[in-house]
């Protein structure tokens, strides 16, 4: 009992602080507050720390492993984005002009943002987390039915937390057109069924090597992360290239299977050096704070690996 609630206890605090913290995300309103970084960081916890507790204990009470964590984490993203927050049709959400480049009319989107935002949550948000979380604590469930309604709850108070904040942050108080709420609606009731629908397999011993399953994960994940300042290049361009440097992950870890815990790091050593550089804009407090954070984060990637490997010896 003890173990199982620290491994819930973990995940729940990891993903909101890999999601939003280690990102710098909450430098976006300027230098640190402490009260309200602790208000934010309640309010991911009960969206972020559900979801990603609810999302890994549907897969591993079926048997599923990593796809259908996976598909969940998007209908997850899309979720967010696109009911929640609503950036993937707020042209002008923050004030940042976000849709623009490489617009499709007919769906009042912006290619490169779409595939960035929801990349964020599919590989930061939710699966790093869960690895992490994962190599401590093993792939077992953790969840019993009071738990399961008790964080399902929790959730929803993150959901509507999320809309009123989001709401209150835009001057303008933009609000997607029915058909664009319908259609992410209709989208993520499928991405879920298709999830719920993959066969289970077997779990497979990683073989890959760790180091390199690192490498390429800090590697392909900090191209990604370029990618988004555009180089110059056509936004249909560097939508392309972030999907093909994702499909290359995709390629490496089907044909390596590489411990899902490296990757992991790999892919928050990456969100540690992007968020210093936004915090370096916030001053030399926000400097100061980011620096902890990516050291605990750095000591925390230590400590899974470790774990993991005694694990799975």
């Amino acid at each position: 009992m003890p173990l199982r609630k620290t491994a819930l206890a973990t995940l729940a605090l990891l993903a909101p602080f890999v999601a939003e913290f280690l990102l710098g995300d909450q430098y976006l309103s300027g230098p640190p507050e402490v009260g309200k970084q602790l208000g934010m960081y309640a309010m991911f916890v009960a969206l972020y720390g559900s979801g990603a507790l609810l999302i890994r204990e549907v897969a591993r009470r079926r048997g599923h492993g990593w796809p259908t964590i996976l598909v969940l984490a998007l209908a997850f993203g899309i979720a967010e984005e696109g009911l929640l927050t609503e950036t993937l049709f707020n042209p002008h959400y923050l004030g940042l002009d976000l849709l623009s480049p490489g617009h499709i009319p007919v769906l009042g989107l912006g290619a490169p943002w779409t595939v960035y935002v929801l990349t964020l949550h599919v590989v930061w948000s939710i699966a790093t987390p869960i690895a992490i979380a994962e190599g401590f604590f093993g792939r077992s469930p953790w969840l019993r039915t009071p738990g399961t309604w008790a964080w399902s709850a929790l959730l929803a108070v993150g959901a509507v937390g999320t809309f009123v904040v989001s709401r209150s942050l835009d001057a303008a108080h933009f609000l997607a057109s029915p058909g664009q709420l319908a259609g992410t609606l209709v989208v993520v009731v499928v991405l879920i069924l298709v999830a719920l629908r993959l066969t289970a397999r077997p779990a497979q011993a990683p073989s890959g090597n760790p180091w390199l399953g690192f490498a390429v994960a800090v590697g392909l994940s900090s191209a990604f992360q370029v990618m988004k300042t555009g180089l110059g290049v056509s936004p249909w361009v560097q939508a392309g290239v972030m999907l093909a440097l994702e499909a290359v992950a995709v390629g490496y870890v089907l044909k390596t299977r590489p411990p899902a815990v490296s990757l992991a790091a790999g892919a928050a050593v990456t969100y540690c050096w992007l968020g210093l550089s936004t915090a370096a804009d916030a001053g030399f407090a926000a400097v100061v704070e980011q620096c902890v954070l990516v050291v605990g984060t750095l000591v925390l990637l230590a400590c899974a690996t470790r774990r993991n490997i005694q694990l799975t010896v």
